[in-house]
């Protein structure tokens, strides 16, 4: 539920979670806290939405390193990186060094392994995966 949404329900004695009405006793019925929840849903209220902004390639890629993941973390493989995957993979390269040379982590490349059909699902278990 909007924040918004749950400070209006308090002030108007209602339990946001279940919509049951408040006690009596409970402080959300003192009047001098209706005016500070009604006060405050308006500043939310009137407050625009964060935008997400959309990263480029490369940003999203420098925030993935910075945040301890492999630059491509969730980028999708393209039609290159799979047939030189194939190729590496055929060539005896393991997936923990076909990780290092796409900048993948070690699960997205058995995982794309076991997609293309070079590895079965046993092997990409013993991955660890």
């Amino acid at each position: 539920m909007k924040t918004t949404m749950m400070l209006r329900a308090l002030a108007n004695g209602i339990n946001p979670d279940t919509g049951e009405l408040l006690s009596r006793s409970s402080v959300a019925h003192a009047p001098d806290m209706i005016r500070q929840l009604f006060a405050l849903s308006e500043e939310f209220a009137q407050q625009p939405p964060e935008k997400k902004t959309k990263l480029s390639p490369e940003e999203r890629q420098q925030k993935n390193i910075a945040e301890g993941k492999p630059a491509k973390s969730f980028f999708p493989w393209s039609d290159d990186e799979k047939q030189l995957l194939e190729a590496h993979y055929r060539a005896g390269k393991t997936p923990e060094v076909l990780s290092q040379e796409f900048c993948r982590s070690v699960r997205a490349v058995a995982i794309q392994l076991e997609k293309m059909g070079l590895i079965t699902a046993e092997q990409l278990l013993s991955y660890g995966l």
